[in-house]
């Protein structure tokens, strides 16, 4: 995505009004968190979340250091316990935030910050449905939408266009 289309993603997000299962919060802080490295404005790895570490972040998982929040996030083909952390944007946390008081949860909580309406842990792909499902809600996305990627998301340039 350019940078503007990322723009127009988290515009997207912002007046998500979500569908009677799913309520917009949950979509707002998934795209957000996509856009991290967008919010923060530059392109570093640093700054990227792949799908999967959104999907298998935990609500324990998150840090506050005076001004700034961090995330243990789960490292790609590493151990299932290796984690780093990560800087997430205050708008990400934000939405995070917003989303928390409606997180859907079961008897068995295995504590992932995303889950579906049954409780369940968000797989990926969800995560690339919701993604779709909120670009086509923009009209300069609409057409883009059924073949977005969430990888495409992550990876987009961050500074403006030149």
């Amino acid at each position: 995505l350019t940078p503007d289309q990322c723009r127009w993603l988290a515009q997207a997000a912002d007046r998500y009004p979500g569908t009677r299962r799913e309520g917009p919060h949950r979509a707002r802080a998934l795209v957000y968190l996509c856009l991290n490295h967008y919010l923060w404005a530059r392109q570093h790895e640093d700054d990227i979340l792949r799908p999967g570490q959104i999907t298998a972040m935990r609500i324990n998982g998150r840090h506050q250091e005076q001004h700034r929040t961090t995330w243990d996030v789960p490292q790609k083909n590493a151990a299932s316990d290796a984690t780093r952390l990560q800087p997430v944007h205050h708008d990400a946390v934000r939405a995070i935030d917003e989303y928390l008081p409606h997180r859907a949860t079961t008897r068995d909580d295995t504590g992932h910050l995303f889950t579906t309406v049954n409780g369940r842990p968000l797989e990926p792909q969800s995560l690339i449905r919701i993604l779709r499902t909120v670009a086509a809600t923009h009209p300069d996305l609409e057409e883009a939408a059924p073949t977005l990627s969430a990888d495409a998301v992550t990876h987009s340039p961050a500074g403006p266009e030149t």
